[in-house]
């Protein structure tokens, strides 16, 4: 496993480009007549579930720091990038740098970058015009490479009642051999894109700019303070496995429970006014609807109900409980 995480290589298994928007992207770029490029091709995956995917392409071009399977060059392409090439889809390596550090592993020093699949995107995109890649879905947040971002694609396993209702005989889900880490497949233009189409599977969820106009300003109230122990708001900032369960909560309700300082999923805030919970509770309600929790942090593990788990950050929390402060101010002058 660790010669895996080295190397941040996951090998794919389910079919993401059944998907609508990777259709429609392929055939913009005319793909059967391209020459794809794969730079971190791992064991060929990409290929075969293009076939399986009912698209061709004239040829691939194949390279891997260590190949997985015949016919792939080896080289290092985070160090030599392979130039000349129109078009790219490839599973980049990931692997944080925090974790690199941690476990000892290598991390380039040629990059700022926090994780490798973006120094990996960033080669991607600065030597080819048309780039697909198969990325964690936490990307969507980080504000990075949205010039040329058309479509992003958030790859959720479909429930069985999904697949009886469309009448689907193929498996669109992916997912890693190795990690059950949300992903996503980002779909880049040559040119600017005006805004990103936000997908879950097939499902249109929205421009990613109008989407984002269902968020509070963001806020710098620092007078909010998280991990207080003696604060006067509870926060339950992690969803169970069962559905959305993300709430604000009576600080008596986590009475048992340690507040540490470096805790992100269940904390107590120390307001300096008085806060209304169930306002807070509507108000976190709305956002997660007419968002569809794409500014919810994605992680480990599916909840009963088919969607991902997802975690409240404290700059969004900051931001309701402002918001709210501000509300209750302007109603009662």
């Amino acid at each position: 496993m660790d010669n895996k995480r080295a190397s941040g290589r996951y090998y794919t298994r389910g079919n993401p480009f059944q998907l609508e928007p990777f259709q429609t992207w392929a055939k913009e770029l005319n793909l059967e007549q391209q020459i794809t490029l794969e730079p971190f091709a791992g064991a060929k995956d990409i290929p075969q579930l293009i076939d399986a995917a009912h698209l061709r392409c004239r040829d691939w071009t194949f390279f891997d720091i260590a190949p997985g399977a015949n016919g792939i060059v080896q080289r290092d392409t985070l160090a030599d990038f392979p130039k000349g090439f129109n078009v790219c889809i490839t599973n980049p390596p990931w692997l944080a740098r925090n974790s690199a550090t941690r476990r000892g592993l290598p991390f380039p020093d040629a990059t700022d970058y926090d994780d490798l699949y973006k120094y990996a995107l960033e080669q991607c995109l600065t030597h080819c015009e048309w780039v697909a890649a198969i990325i964690p879905e936490a990307f969507i947040r980080s504000g990075l490479f949205l010039q040329r971002l058309r479509d992003f694609i958030s790859l959720v396993p479909e429930t069985r009642e999904e697949k009886k209702q469309e009448n689907k005989k193929r498996d669109t889900s992916y997912m890693f051999e190795d990690t059950e880490h949300p992903v996503g497949l980002a779909l880049f233009a040559p040119y600017p894109t005006p805004d990103v189409k936000i997908w879950r599977n097939n499902q249109l969820l929205g421009g990613l700019n109008k989407l984002r106009r269902h968020l509070p300003m963001p806020s710098s109230n620092r007078s909010i303070v998280f991990n207080d122990p003696k604060g006067n708001l509870g926060l339950i900032a992690i969803d169970n496995t069962v559905s959305a369960s993300i709430r604000f909560c009576p600080p008596a309700e986590l009475k048992d429970y340690p507040i540490r300082v470096h805790c992100r999923s269940i904390t107590k805030i120390g307001v300096p006014w008085r806060v209304d919970i169930d306002m807070l509770n509507a108000r976190l309600a709305t956002i997660r609807e007419q968002t569809h929790d794409v500014f919810l942090t994605a992680f480990k593990g599916m909840r009963r109900d088919g969607h991902y788990r997802r975690r409240l950050d404290w700059a969004l929390t900051r931001a309701i409980v402002d918001a709210q402060h501000l509300q209750l101010e302007t109603s009662e002058e």
